[in-house]
């Protein structure tokens, strides 16, 4: 397992500046090897969304770093593609872009987790603004500990 992680962490170094460059963000990868070769998965995202012509830029240009860096013995398969609509929302970058989405929230507070939804309106001061069932309430982003869109 060490050995994946230390890969994972090669493959971001030679992949997030390129992504970044081009205006999207890395939001995972994820390495599975089956019998030699690696099946290396790209999660991106960006403030106008990912399309398919977007996946094959990057993938191109990805793809490129990946062979020059020789990080794959036995070869490897590259995917690149959007973390989907139903991922996790874990930053603020990440609630911004979901605006106007109704969303699940799991909140902490005092070691008790309860559940929240609404129409998220606002990104402020690391903190939303959700429109729900007993009206707008501001929630602080250090109590998420997990949000959803919903679907």
């Amino acid at each position: 397992m060490e050995l994946m992680r230390d890969l994972k962490t090669e493959v971001r170094q030679h992949i997030e500046a390129i992504i970044t460059a081009e205006g999207f963000d890395l939001v995972e990868i994820k390495l599975a090897r089956f019998k030699k070769k690696y099946r290396v998965q790209i999660f991106i995202d960006s403030d106008h969304g990912v399309n398919l012509d977007d996946c094959a830029y990057l993938s191109r240009l990805t793809g490129a770093a990946l062979e020059v860096a020789d990080l794959f013995t036995g070869g490897y398969v590259l995917e690149m593609s959007s973390p989907g609509i139903d991922r996790p929302l874990t930053s603020e970058r990440d609630f911004r872009r979901r605006i106007g989405r109704k969303i699940r929230l799991e909140l902490e507070e005092d070691g008790k987790v309860t559940s929240v939804q609404g129409k998220l309106t606002d990104v402020i001061d690391e903190g939303l603004v959700i429109d729900g069932s007993k009206g707008e309430m501001k929630v602080s982003l250090d109590r998420v500990v997990q949000g959803k869109v919903i679907i």
